[in-house]
């Protein structure tokens, strides 16, 4: 469970790397169905994806299923809890591109 809340905050962190060096807007776009995360640069291409393990999914998402991060290093808002039976993880992105792992 850890290790795929850290997958997620690594996706998230990359995206916001991404946004920084190229000034653009990056993304990560969910896809409870999948079970996973993608990065997307300025023009919506996909620059990686990446997996939940088995047996975990995601709880719950952000309204439009993706995080935004800006060319400053800002980001919306977001909380992404995934959960495998009772066991539940969150990671959390502030506006200021800031993410941490719950």
């Amino acid at each position: 469970m850890t290790g795929a809340a850290h997958t997620i905050a690594t996706a998230l962190r990359l995206a916001r790397g991404i946004a920084l060096s190229g000034g653009g807007t990056t993304e990560v776009r969910f896809d409870p169905t999948a079970r996973t995360c993608q990065t997307r640069d300025t023009s919506g291409a996909v620059t990686e994806t990446r997996f939940l393990p088995p047996g975990i999914g995601f709880v719950a998402l952000p309204a439009r299923q993706r995080v935004q991060f800006y060319g400053l290093g800002t980001a919306d808002n977001a909380t992404i809890v995934i959960g495998a039976g009772t066991r539940v993880r969150r990671v959390v992105a502030n506006q200021r591109g800031r993410v941490r792992v719950q």
